[in-house]
């Protein structure tokens, strides 16, 4: 099967700059442009929250581990 697949921020301005690279095409390893009409129906259905969101979940769900990292680092 061709292709590898491929990553998105969801977010409209990233699938338009994607289309304009002809980044689906690249990363899936096609011959021609494939039709991605649903990813940008998907992408425009989205919450529209701001930049920090998605930061300020990941943060939340998961506790600073910098303190850790160090103390692995030292050993």
């Amino acid at each position: 099967m061709p292709g590898r697949g491929a990553w998105l921020t969801p977010t409209v301005e990233a699938y338009e700059l994607a289309v304009k690279r002809k980044a689906f095409r690249r990363a899936l390893r096609l011959e021609r442009e494939p039709d991605t009409s649903a990813v940008l129906d998907h992408l425009r259905s989205l919450p529209d929250v701001g930049p920090n969101h998605a930061a300020q979940d990941v943060a939340e769900e998961r506790p600073d581990t910098t303190e850790q990292a160090e103390r692995l680092m030292d050993n």
